[in-house]
């Protein structure tokens, strides 16, 4: 019976907790979420430890400073710490909201961090609610949350002259041509209204604000009495002008001169001016319009997120299956089509014409530890083009490559294997899918006949002999190396001369190889170099004969590989089967083997290697060099596709004497500051 009263007393305290957690107050339609762990970060860094950090130090007294008040913790800014925070944006075809969810544990402690004579704020029961003073933002919160939101209008929206009306907003331009007078839309007040697409409109508190208006700058004018002249055609008064001006938007103001009714010549250019300020005075009153609708619907959409039914977030499938209890902080986006469209307004149709079909929701996940951070990221796919990646991972690198590898002096190394024939067989299928939507169903006839095509003109079989699919490059160290290059002096006389010069380049000492099984073609590629003396031979060896390259290239073949590479006696080693080997770490072995990519920058391997005098000089070298010595490797490396996720991770070791990633990365953070 006791069992079963604390798992009951457990399961409450679990759903409680669940229950305060401002997740629920995010609609299932977000697009982006984004998530602080409160709990997770601070059980890396004490509260006191962070307030004792150079980050720390910094935040609070430079927000003591703004704020003419003295913080001495973190905790005086009245959040809960605790609990999560969260950011998130909900996109449509007229606006877009950016938001911000943040747990209270002391209304009164944040009130006084925004209390002040310019910065008012109303009540109603327990909400309070301040306007900042452009109007472009709203912050609600009660003794529990606060939530901030901005709303930025899509100029996209307006243009349609159907929806412009709709709200009372006018396209306003100037020097309109024919057509582009067509676009503009003269509204009687009688259509307007705020009315929002997303939500329910209330009525917006009245927005005070002056209107600036960017004058053209003044002619300067003639002040001598003007000379005497002929004019010829009937004269027409300035206040005709004028008004043809405001009437006509085609009305020409560069061939039309004005005469007063006293025979003085106006100069264009006044009424250049007087158009151009109207002009500006129009499109100020157009852009206050869109700023107080932006402000009524705000207004709605924070009332929906305090007070309002809906479902939430919790309620995707795909956002819940991308959370891990371990991470610190998350990222979600519902959709890279979503992504694409937005971005990507200008395209109009063809920003929604599907251009990323079958990639679907992303999301990114930060862990700390012990021994690392790692940032985890992860895409969905359509079940289609995740049984076609699999095809197209379904190979690991060439274990001989292994040998070439020196853990202890790498710089660094980055890997990747494909199955080049299950890529030419599934690329025509991807181009159909990523591009078939682009061009439109009018043109699928075309896409069908051209991704036969390709499949006729490609032997795939053959193809991935010459190039099997898998690569490995390695730096192995720098190296600086005399080097020429033509400059161009002057004489006295600005005669332009070539000149030679040389300076000493740092350059980094490389070793490239790809695995091949028919290297025919390779071999008449060689020939034909050797003949049009664009290579030389040094036995198997071949030198890129370029002069223009600030390094020499040299290659070879040999045991199904062939190698690129600056280091002649590293190709002569590897020819005589002298190359050093047997020096490749375990982690770097299991990195290089296990993945279809990876990569590796050795920090410390770095250290001291590059001139002072390419970095800044000796100060900067020196803080180069420290920072490099406290950094443990970094890592990349991609994870074999699970249904229909394709994932990879990056990280970051932490080196020894720091207890955790977070104060590590914080060490860091203040080494490059000073």
């Amino acid at each position: 019976m006791k069992k079963i009263l604390i798992a009951l007393s457990l399961f409450l305290s679990f759903n409680l907790i669940k229950a305060q957690d401002l997740v629920k107050k995010i609609p299932s339609n977000a697009f982006t979420v984004a998530t602080i762990k409160g709990d997770n970060v601070f059980k890396l860094m004490f509260v006191k430890d962070f307030n004792e950090s150079f980050v720390g130090k910094k935040l609070l007294t430079e927000t003591s400073k703004s704020l003419d008040k003295n913080f001495t913790s973190i905790e005086d800014f009245g959040i809960n710490l605790e609990k999560n925070m969260y950011y998130f944006n909900q996109l449509s075809d007229s606006i877009t909201y950016n938001c911000f969810l943040i747990p209270i544990k002391d209304a009164n402690k944040f009130e006084s961090l925004i209390e002040n004579k310019e910065k008012k704020f109303t009540q109603q029961g327990d909400i309070r609610t301040m306007v900042l003073p452009d109007s472009t933002s709203i912050i609600k919160w009660n003794n529990n949350m606060l939530y901030f939101v901005t709303g930025s209008i899509k100029s996209s929206f307006f243009a349609d002259s159907a929806k412009s009306a709709r709200y009372g907003i006018k396209d306003i331009r100037f020097m309109r041509d024919d057509a582009m007078a067509t676009d503009s839309v003269a509204v009687d007040s009688a259509y307007a209204t705020t009315e929002a697409p997303m939500v329910e409109a209330v009525d917006a508190p009245p927005i005070v604000e002056k209107v600036k208006v960017q004058k053209k700058p003044a002619v300067k004018k003639n002040t001598k009495k003007p000379v005497s002249r002929k004019k010829s055609g009937k004269k027409k008064n300035t206040k005709k002008a004028k008004n043809t001006a405001k009437t006509n938007p085609d009305f020409d103001y560069s061939t039309t001169s004005v005469t007063d009714t006293t025979g003085d010549m106006t100069p264009p250019d006044s009424i250049i001016d007087e158009q151009y300020d109207t002009y500006q005075q129009e499109r100020a009153e157009q852009d206050a319009k869109k700023k107080r609708l932006a402000f009524t619907w705000m207004t709605a959409q924070s009332d929906h997120i305090f007070n309002g039914t809906y479902q939430s977030i919790e309620t995707n499938k795909s956002y819940t299956s991308s959370l891990d209890n371990k991470a610190i902080a998350e990222l979600w986006v519902s959709s890279l089509q979503d992504v694409y469209n937005s971005i990507a307004p200008e395209f109009g149709t063809y920003g929604k014409a599907g251009l990323m079909k079958g990639y679907g929701s992303l999301n990114a996940k930060l862990f700390m530890d012990d021994k690392s951070f790692r940032i985890s990221t992860g895409m969905e796919l359509s079940q289609e083009q995740a049984d076609s990646y699999k095809k197209i991972l379904n190979r690991k690198l060439n274990k001989k490559f292994l040998k070439y590898v020196n853990s202890e002096k790498a710089l660094g190394f980055m890997s990747y294997s494909i199955d080049t024939k299950a890529y030419l067989e599934e690329f025509p299928k991807l181009l159909k899918q990523t591009y078939g939507s682009f061009m439109g169903a009018k043109m699928d006839e075309e896409m069908n006949l051209g991704a036969d095509l390709i499949s006729l003109l490609l032997d795939e079989e053959a193809v991935s002999k010459v190039i099997k699919g898998d690569a490995l490059f390695v730096i192995n160290g720098l190296n600086t190396k005399e080097v020429t290059y033509t400059s161009y002096e002057y004489d006295d006389d600005y005669n332009q001369k070539e000149v030679t010069k040389t300076k000493n380049e740092t350059l980094p000492d490389f070793l490239f190889m790809f695995s091949s099984e028919d290297t025919r073609l390779i071999n008449k590629l060689i020939k034909y170099g050797v003949n049009k003396k664009l290579v030389s031979a040094e036995g198997n060896i071949y030198k890129i004969m370029e002069k223009k390259s600030p390094i020499d290239i040299y290659f070879q073949i040999k045991d199904g590989i062939v190698f690129f590479g600056n280091s002649l006696t590293e190709m002569q080693g590897i020819q005589n089967n002298q190359y050093s080997s047997n020096k490749l770490s375990k982690i770097h072995k299991q990195l290089l083997s296990q993945n279809n990519f990876s990569f590796l920058f050795n920090a410390q391997n770095l250290v001291g290697k590059v001139p002072a005098s390419e970095i800044g000089g000796e100060e900067t070298a020196k803080k180069f060099n420290s920072t490099l010595e406290k950094m443990g490797n970094v890592y990349m490396k991609s994870n074999p596709v699970k249904g229909r996720l394709v994932s990879a991770d990056i990280s970051a070791e932490i080196p020894n004497g720091h207890e955790n990633a977070l104060k590590y990365l914080f060490s860091l953070i203040e080494n490059a500051a000073k």
